[in-house]
């Protein structure tokens, strides 16, 4: 993950349990980067990224994480993480594709809107399709 421009980039990234994430800062200023874990709030780190910089992490919890820089308040970002190989992120249409899932039954979690919905969905063939209705 990047500090660009003020920014975080991407402002959401997936990532699995057990991979390093790398949070570059290649700016000519000082940044910070504190991570939250969402529904806790619970801290998970917050270091301080010096111009030119990075600092490395692990997640070994899946979750969803707030991540924010204390220096420039507009700056955030999510980080999803999963223990599952299997994820995706939607078009502007909503439609994803999610390939090499073997046959068998699967619970499908979308967020979206700071919302979770859950469905559960029984692989068997090529070709699956899930349609996610808002309550």
């Amino acid at each position: 993950m990047e500090q660009f421009g003020k920014e975080f980039v991407p402002g959401e990234l997936f990532v699995r349990v057990g991979q390093p994430v790398e949070f570059r800062n290649t700016e000519d200023i000082e940044h910070n980067v504190d991570v939250q874990r969402v529904g806790t709030g619970a801290t998970v780190f917050h270091v301080s990224t010096d111009p030119k910089e990075k600092y490395v992490h692990t997640f070994t919890r899946a979750g969803r994480y707030n991540v924010s820089c204390d220096l420039h308040p507009g700056m955030a970002a999510t980080i999803v993480v999963t223990a599952s190989p299997y994820y995706a992120v939607a078009d502007a249409e909503g439609r994803f594709t999610i390939r090499g899932a073997e046959r068998g039954t699967y619970r499908i979690v979308a967020s979206f809107d700071g919302r979770e919905l859950e469905h559960d969905i029984v692989v068997s063939g090529p070709r699956t399709d899930v349609t996610f209705a808002p309550p």
